[in-house]
């Protein structure tokens, strides 16, 4: 499947579900915002503690889930 170059994990999470129905149980929370926000100082974000670790754990999950996906042990 083809797209092109996006921040936009929802995005790219559909594109997923369309392939593989096993995607629909993944959650990416706020992800693609901070994909962004955060990595250009004009307008530069820093999240909280709490923020910081909510999103952690949202790509821990998420890295586990395709890596198993991949069959790639950890």
């Amino acid at each position: 499947m083809e797209f092109g170059k996006t921040h936009n994990l929802e995005y790219l999470l559909e594109l997923c579900v369309k392939e593989d129905d096993e995607f629909k149980g993944i959650e990416v929370g706020n992800l693609s915002f901070y994909a962004v926000e955060v990595r250009y100082p004009d307008e530069f974000y820093t999240p909280s503690i709490e923020e910081a670790k909510e999103c952690l754990e949202i790509a821990r999950k998420v890295r586990e889930f395709v890596m198993k996906k991949l069959s790639i042990k950890e």
